[in-house]
């Protein structure tokens, strides 16, 4: 069985026992934003995967980040359109009146079979507040 995850801002594969991935993100200063996160499904037969219990490696010096389930409807560009898919997405609010930089880390365990090895995902976000 292969599992596809799916960024809430693109894909991310997974395919080695650790992989680390860094992206840059901007956020608007006093507001909450979505950094990130995952659908999970099976490629193949449509059906959910299960979601695995992320966990936040390094907390953000300046803010808070919140890791919230999530649905979403998938579109027409994939194998299995108009399929409800569940997983998280990864929510950060900048304290109030802070403007610069800062860092999260979230360790994400996958397994992209039910009796095949996990592999940790380590997913770095550096934030541009503006």
């Amino acid at each position: 069985m292969r599992f596809l995850v799916l960024a809430v801002t693109g894909f991310i594969a997974l395919a080695t026992a650790v992989s680390a991935e860094t992206t840059d993100r901007t956020v608007k200063a006093n507001g909450r934003s979505a950094l990130g996160g995952f659908l999970g499904y099976e490629v193949d037969t449509c059906y959910p995967s299960q979601i695995p219990a992320v966990k936040i490696r390094q907390k953000p010096s300046y803010g808070t980040l919140q890791i919230v389930p999530h649905e979403q409807v998938l579109g027409k560009d994939n194998r299995c359109p108009n399929t409800k898919v569940r997983g998280l997405a990864y929510i950060y609010t900048p304290d109030k009146g802070f403007k610069g930089a800062d860092e999260v880390s979230i360790d994400i365990p996958w397994s992209s079979t039910d009796s095949g090895p996990e592999t940790l995902m380590t997913q770095t976000y550096r934030i541009r507040v503006e």
